[in-house]
């Protein structure tokens, strides 16, 4: 072979993908109907706020004071009054031990869910990213075989008959490296589907980005 080809080989360049994982993962555990799920509940157990339990314990309240007092009009009719004091009562309860502890319950829950969740992900993104690299790498080689026969045909026409074997073989590499990678394809296509619905109903938009067809996720 030569080494022109070689070259033209080796500066062939490599495909990467446009994805990245952290914004893939951080769209995830926004919308991963587990982790919504648990985020929810464990807002249901947050201990109220002291200004929550200030608005939850403050009263108004108007009670009669001690003693009397008399006014005389100018008829003589004396009218006697108890004065009356009205003022806020201010009851401020602390959380109870029990509430710390139901809400620490479930504030490691949702940790625990995120934390399995993220795993997931990253173990179907190296997934994702592994069979992205096998595909560019088959087409690699694809693209060499073609190179190759074009390289082979050209020798034939100029007379050299013996490259003919050569050629045979060049074509049968090239159509196995085509089939891989239709393979490759169905399996990226489906790897591509099983990450995106890892975040529930928004499984479009990361299904585009894992695809190239978005270069950046909507924000969460």
């Amino acid at each position: 072979m030569n080494r022109g080809l070689w070259l033209a080989f080796a500066l062939l360049p490599a495909v990467a993908a446009a994805w990245e994982e952290e914004p893939a993962i951080a769209f995830i555990l926004a919308y991963n109907p587990v982790v919504t799920a648990q985020r929810q509940a464990t807002a249901s157990y947050q201990p109220p706020t002291l200004t929550r339990r200030v608005m939850e314990h403050t009263s108004f309240y108007v009670r009669a004071a001690s003693g009397t007092s008399s006014t005389v009009s100018e008829s003589g009719d004396t009218t006697t009054t108890s004065p009356m004091t009205v003022g806020l009562q201010v009851n401020i309860p602390l959380a109870s031990p029990r509430e710390q502890r139901e809400f620490a319950q479930q504030a490691l829950a949702e940790a625990t869910r995120i934390d399995e969740v993220r795993n997931r992900a990253l173990t179907d993104l190296g997934k994702l990213r592994e069979l992205e690299a096998e595909r560019a790498a088959g087409q690699e080689r694809l693209d060499f075989q073609k190179s190759k026969a074009d390289w082979l045909q050209e020798r034939i026409r100029k007379g050299f008959e013996g490259e003919v074997e050569k050629l045979w073989e060049a074509a049968q590499k090239q159509n196995t490296e085509a089939a891989a990678i239709k393979r490759l394809d169905g399996l990226i296509a489906a790897q591509r589907r099983q990450v995106a619905h890892a975040a529930g109903a928004q499984w479009q938009p990361l299904l585009d980005y894992l695809s190239g067809k978005l270069t950046h996720l909507p924000e969460s």
